[in-house]
């Protein structure tokens, strides 16, 4: 029999077939379809545009709404009101509202609504951090409307490119900080329409909220998804939330065939921050250290976690931002949220001077948080920094993780977390 990558095997089961082979087009049906409320507001709409009245597996539905949490104007109080409309008549199953859910990419994760073996489909491109329980989740973009109205839609098997990940991170490097390094390595040309799956023995003893990381960013150079294979860390988590271990026989078998291996030792990383333009113009921290900034956030699919937060609250404990920046912070979810609360976490956010804004997107997405003014210069943990991404398009946005971005929010430039004492990424290892 020939062997197989775990992505393979998700597709062939999604298509009822033993086997399917890199290159074969096919027509998967997803098990869970994925929408956030800057689509869902228009679905009657999209859906009419096909001349579909009905959904064809609405229980198979998520919507959530955390890009305009909550609501900052009349004008978007009656589309989120239109919204709940479209969930009751079209009987979509699953739906988190304001203060029920967070960010989409995130929470289906957390609720154990995307489990391992499953096939995802979603509008939004960083649907992909549901990897970091092996669930196969791949955007489609506005192809969504017709997943929703008819189910299965092409695809052509990709294949899959491995990163194998060894050795620890020295102190004041965070999992983030891999995750924007590698997109040094994982150029488009490596990156374009394939899968990446991790594997190795940094990968293997992080946590879920790291491995989200890792499955967020190599969207940002054309990856088509990116998936880790069931192991025991995905088991606990599971068994955590009262579900059934994964079925190991979805693993990519030993002698699959990857594209290509490419081996990192995050021992020899420093901190990395992504430059303006674009988040795949990565450079060591030292380079851009100095920058004067305005602005820093915490948060996104990319970086705001419950590991994130507490990175950042690890350097802001006992300081405060410096009297020229503003910061914010956005938990990615409720369950975040809470467990920040219960931590003590937000309690160090404010002695710092940080605000807390409702768990969703935040920011990242244009929403709730306060966008960028003209000739601003922020440092985020978000997931993108195209110019206008968070308001205005002259402002600047540099890329990094929580630690960074907290270390600079307290320099008042872009500093390096490693002097203010920041450990390691400890909690994601555990």
């Amino acid at each position: 029999m020939m062997s197989q990558t775990v992505t393979q095997k998700i597709l062939a089961r999604a298509c009822g077939r033993e086997r399917v082979q890199v290159g074969d087009v096919l027509f998967p049906e997803p098990d869970l379809v994925v929408i956030h409320d800057g689509y869902a507001c228009q679905l009657d709409e999209r859906l009419a545009e096909l001349g579909a009245r009905e959904l064809v597996h609405p229980e198979r539905v998520l919507v959530a709404v955390d890009h305009q949490v909550p609501a900052a104007t009349p004008q978007v109080a009656e589309r989120l009101r239109a919204l709940r409309g479209h969930v009751e008549r079209f009987g979509i199953g699953h739906f988190y509202d304001v203060g029920r859910g967070g960010n989409a990419n995130v929470i289906p994760v957390e609720l154990a609504v995307a489990r391992p073996g499953m096939l995802a489909m979603g509008y939004d491109i960083h649907v992909t951090n549901y990897g970091a329980i092996c669930c196969l989740a791949l955007p489609v973009g506005f192809d969504i409307t017709g997943v929703l109205a008819v189910g299965p839609t092409w695809i052509q098997v990709p294949a899959t490119v491995a990163v194998e990940l060894r050795g620890q991170l020295a102190l004041g490097v965070t999992v983030r900080d891999v995750a924007q390094r590698l997109l040094r390595a994982l150029d488009p040309a490596i990156a374009d329409y394939r899968v990446i799956e991790y594997r190795g023995p940094f990968a293997e003893a992080l946590g879920i909220d790291g491995r989200m990381t890792l499955c967020n960013t190599p969207m940002e150079v054309g990856a088509k998804s990116v998936i880790f294979n069931p192991d025991d860390v995905i088991d606990a988590y599971l068994a955590a939330r009262g579900h059934a271990p994964a079925d190991r026989a979805i693993a990519s078998d030993p002698d699959a065939e990857y594209e290509r291996v490419i081996v990192v030792d995050v021992g020899q990383l420093a901190p990395q921050v992504a430059v303006p333009p674009r988040p795949d113009l990565v450079q060591d921290v030292g380079e851009v250290a100095g920058t004067r900034i305005t602005r820093a956030l915490v948060g996104s699919c990319a970086g705001g976690m419950l590991d994130d937060l507490r990175q950042a609250a690890f350097v802001l404990r006992g300081r405060r931002i410096s009297a020229d920046v503003t910061m914010a912070i956005v938990p990615a979810s409720q369950h975040v949220y809470g467990a920040a609360a219960r931590e003590g976490l937000l309690q160090v956010f404010a002695d710092a001077g940080a605000t807390v804004f409702p768990p969703g997107c935040g920011p990242c997405a244009g929403g709730v948080g306060g966008p960028l003014a003209s000739g601003d210069v922020c440092i985020a943990s978000i997931t993108r920094n195209d110019p206008g991404r968070m308001g205005a398009a002259d402002a600047s946005i540099y890329l990094a993780s929580a630690a960074t971005v907290a270390a600079s929010a307290v320099a008042g430039e872009i500093a390096d977390p490693r002097n203010f004492t920041a450990t390691a990424d400890q909690s994601t290892t555990r």
